[in-house]
C-alpha cells in the first residue's frame, strides 16, 4: 500500500477519491471505497483513500478525550488486508479547520488531490464549521469539472451502520453487535509489557498489553478472543479492569494465551474481541478465583470455533 503525504502533493495523477476519518474502518466506509473503485475504473484515473491523523475531535476538542476505535496503525492495518493500493494522509490542523468549503475544494481536493471524482457518504459535511455538505460539494463539482456520488447509509437489523453506534456497543460490552456493524471483529494491537506475575501463580500466565490512551477499550470484564502473534493465531481469554481480587486500582488488559508458553515481552499482538463472557467481579479467595478462570476458559474454548 502507498500512503501519500502532504510532501507528495500536489499528486501526478488524476483520482477518485473517498474522504473522512474512517473511524474503524466499518462496513459504511467499506461501501465508500467499493463505490470510488467503481468510479475510478469507469474514469480512467486512480482511486485513493484520504484519511486524517491526527483525528480532527482530537484536535478541535482536546478536553474531549475523545478514544478510537482504530488507531493509525490498526487503521493502515485494515486497510491493507481490504488490499486497499494507495491512501493519502493528511494532518488535520487548526489550519485545515478554518478553511471555508471553497478553500478546502479548491486547494486539496482539485489542486492537490487531483480529482475527477469524489465518493461521500449521505452525511458528509466538511469545511469551517462543517458549513459545506453534498449539494454544496456537488455544486463545486460543476465548477472544477469533478464528478460527485453520494452513497446512501448501510443499515443492519434496523441501525444504521456508524462509528457512534458502534463505540456505543464497544462501551457496552455487546461486541457481537458492534462486530456485525463493522463487518470484521474489533480489535486491539499493543505491546506485551512486564506486569506483576499474579496471572502464572494462580496457574494461567497472562500477556499484559500496554495500549495508545486514545484506543476505546471495551467495559470491564473477561472476553472471549483470538490473539494473534507472528502469523499465528490461538485462543485467549482477556481480562479487563482492575483486578478487585486483589484491590488494585489502575485499569489493565491482560491476555491469557491458551496452549502458549513462549516469551513475548516487547512483542506486539493483535487481539480480536469475539464475546463478552462475564462481568469483572471481587472474589472472596484465589481459590475462587482460580475456579472462575478455569470455567471462563473452558467455556471460550467452547465459544472459539
Amino acid at each position: 500500500m502507498k500512503i501519500y503525504t502532504p510532501k507528495d502533493f500536489p499528486l501526478d495523477f488524476e483520482t477518485v477519491i473517498t474522504i473522512g476519518s474512517f473511524d474503524g474502518i466499518h462496513l459504511g466506509h467499506k461501501a465508500l471505497f467499493k463505490e470510488a473503485e467503481i468510479l475510478a475504473e469507469e474514469l480512467g484515473v486512480s482511486p485513493l483513500i484520504v484519511s486524517f491523523d491526527p483525528h480532527p475531535r482530537h484536535v478541535l476538542f482536546p478536553e474531549a478525550n475523545f478514544k478510537l476505535l482504530t488507531t493509525l496503525e490498526e487503521k493502515l492495518h485494515l486497510l491493507s488486508q481490504l488490499n486497499i493500493k494507495q491512501i493519502a494522509l493528511i494532518p488535520f490542523t487548526q489550519s485545515i479547520a478554518k478553511l471555508s468549503p471553497d478553500l478546502f475544494v479548491q486547494e486539496y481536493i482539485v489542486d492537490n488531490l487531483k480529482a475527477k471524482g469524489v465518493v461521500v457518504g449521505f452525511n458528509f459535511r466538511f469545511g469551517r464549521n462543517k458549513k459545506g455538505n453534498t449539494e454544496y460539494l456537488k455544486n463545486l463539482g460543476k465548477k472544477y469539472n469533478f464528478i460527485v456520488k453520494t452513497v446512501p447509509p448501510i443499515t443492519i437489523d434496523d441501525l444504521t451502520v456508524s462509528s457512534t453506534q458502534i463505540r456505543y456497543f464497544i462501551e457496552k460490552g455487546e461486541i457481537e453487535k458492534a462486530n456485525k456493524l463493522l463487518g470484521h471483529s474489533y480489535f486491539i494491537i499493543g505491546k506485551v509489557v512486564k506486569g506483576k506475575g499474579r496471572g502464572e501463580l494462580l496457574g494461567f500466565p497472562t500477556a499484559n498489553l500496554e495500549i495508545p490512551s486514545f484506543k476505546l477499550i471495551p467495559v470491564p470484564g473477561v472476553y472471549a478472543v483470538w490473539v494473534y502473534w507472528k502469523n499465528q493465531k490461538f485462543k485467549g481469554a482477556m481480562n479487563i479492569g482492575t483486578k478487585p481480587t486483589f484491590e488494585d486500582k489502575e485499569l489493565s488488559v491482560e491476555i491469557h494465551i491458551f496452549d502458549f508458553n513462549k516469551n513475548i515481552y516487547g512483542e506486539t499482538l493483535k487481539i480480536e474481541l469475539i464475546k463478552h463472557i462475564r462481568e469483572e467481579k471481587k472474589f472472596p479467595s484465589l481459590e475462587e478465583l482460580k475456579d472462575q478462570i478455569k470455567k471462563d476458559c473452558e467455556l471460550i474454548d467452547k465459544i472459539l470455533i
